[in-house]
């Protein structure tokens, strides 16, 4: 298996993200993408939908799909 590399990212152990979802996830992510870690392995990336929508707009400007109000919402 491929291990992938990012750059400024902060990790967080998923037993972290149980405990205290809310305020983690609010914290962090006002700080930029989360890796998120099980075992000491990354296993998801968490972002803002803002900036997913910005990456995913700028890698396939034509073929994104948008996120309606109400999903950005949430």
């Amino acid at each position: 298996m491929r291990r992938t590399r990012v750059a400024s990212a902060d990790t967080v152990a998923i037993s972290r993200i149980r405990l205290q979802a809310t305020d983690a996830l609010k914290q962090r992510l006002a700080q930029g993408p989360v890796i998120v870690q099980r075992q000491g392995k990354a296993v998801a990336v968490l972002l803002d939908p803002a900036r997913w929508q910005e990456l995913v707009d700028r890698l396939e400007p034509d073929a994104a799909p948008r996120m309606n109000s109400r999903s950005r919402k949430r």
